[in-house]
């Protein structure tokens, strides 16, 4: 059933978003969630699953390598297939895939069967947020975008290292397969949620034909454009730090550390209140100073949490409450400088926000693929895998200050 373009307009100062807008807002950000859920919520569960299926550490960090792969690359298709049929089918299938591969997970009694609801669940997941990026772009003012785009790329981050102290919970006490049946179910609620909350904010007439041979130019367009890949580039930095973590941490927590999956689980809680600090330091400097200056501050915050891990590895004070708190430092930066990223690349492609929110979320979570498989083919379950992350966590923050500097005059023009 189709549904009437979304017109929105700008909200009064100090009123905050006008009720549908809110609603719409608060709809893309929640479905944002259920994605980056699947990422993480199973964690915890990984020694449980190992054991259950016979698996190696390799094929177990394999399922979250396989999963983010599959998802940027799906999500190329997705962009152009939404700018052709617009956002609300894209997303309405795209949860129905979800919640089958969740399903192939629950029930899987081999790898194989675990793999493909894996990627099952990366074809459909890859469709919502190229989507719901596409939506807030066409839908929003520039002020409501910022904030909504905010709490989207805060998801981004903050699902992923919040989902273990869930997953935990549900392993300890229902065991392994718990994590993938609850993702099943919340997949259903949300599509029923959709069929009456998701508007389409892409109107037929500006439609675009779908053409392959187009759909890779127009690719190799954006990846040609200064403006859509400088500031692209520390956000991939700080995605692949990410996928590194979510791959490595639950082996450090878990085997070098101790800690119940429980335990492990709280321990994101800090990462959280990073990530949530981040995108209010991106609002308020975004207000006060222009978008380049929240987007310098969260690059200058993921270094000095990366000095912060090498410090504490060089002076041997390498604890539990020395690594939370870098990575703590990290995901302030990365909260702060993702809306501001994530604004400057669909801007850059106005009239193909679609494609250009596919290329964005490809290209961030490829760096997050890459960056679990770089760290999950190296670990050995024991003190080097600490050494290992804390070295890719000051490499990353380094890489991401550089390049952040090196946008300095194509972000000054963004809009503010």
């Amino acid at each position: 059933m189709s549904e009437p373009p979304v017109t929105c307009s700008a909200p009064s100062a100090g009123k905050g978003l006008p009720a549908p807008v809110a609603g719409l807002g608060l709809f893309l950000v929640l479905i944002t969630a259920l994605v980056r859920l699947g990422t993480s919520l199973y964690l915890p569960a990984l020694p449980a699953m190992g054991s259950a299926l016979s698996l190696t550490p390799r094929q177990l960090a394999f399922t979250m390598t396989a999963y983010l792969a599959g998802f940027a690359a799906a999500s190329l298709l997705a962009g152009p297939l939404s700018d052709h049929r617009g956002r609300r089918l894209l997303i309405s299938g795209g949860i129905f895939l979800f919640c089958a591969g969740s399903l192939c997970c629950a029930v899987a009694r081999n790898y194989e069967l675990l793999l493909a609801g894996r990627m099952l669940q990366a074809v459909g997941g890859s469709a919502i947020p190229v989507a719901t990026r596409a939506m807030a772009f066409e839908a929003f003012s520039e002020r409501e975008m910022i904030s909504v785009l905010g709490w989207i790329g805060t998801l981004s981050g903050l699902v992923p290292v919040l989902a273990p102290l869930l997953g935990g919970l549900l392993t300890q006490g229902m065991g392994w397969r718990a994590n993938f049946y609850l993702l099943a179910g919340v997949a259903l609620l949300v599509w029923v949620v959709a069929q009456w909350q998701a508007p389409e904010t892409l109107p037929p007439g500006n439609r675009l034909p779908f053409d392959l041979r187009a759909t890779v130019s127009s690719y190799g367009e954006m990846l040609r454009s200064p403006g859509f890949v400088l500031p692209l580039v520390p956000a991939m930095l700080c995605f692949a730090l990410q996928g590194g973590y979510l791959v490595a941490s639950p082996f450090v927590f878990i085997h070098l550390l101790h800690l119940s999956p429980v335990q492990f689980g709280s321990t994101s809680l800090l990462l959280v209140g990073g990530l949530m600090g981040g995108r209010s330091l991106c609002l308020a400097l975004h207000r006060r100073r222009g978008p380049y200056a929240a987007f310098l501050a969260g690059a200058q915050l993921t270094f000095l949490g990366g000095l912060l891990f090498l410090v504490c590895l060089l002076t041997g004070n390498a604890g539990l409450a020395a690594i939370l708190l870098a990575p703590t430092l990290f995901c302030l930066g990365f909260g702060a400088l993702l809306p501001v990223a994530m604004r400057a690349g669909l801007a850059a492609f106005p009239e193909r926000a679609g494609t250009s929110s596919a290329l964005f979320g490809a290209l961030t979570l490829g760096a997050s693929a890459a960056g679990s498989a770089i760290l999950g083919g190296l670990l050995q379950r024991g003190e080097r895998d600490l050494f290992l992350l804390g070295i890719s966590t000051v490499v990353a923050g380094f890489l991401i200050l550089a390049s952040g500097i090196l946008c300095r005059r194509r972000m000054i023009g963004v809009p503010s």
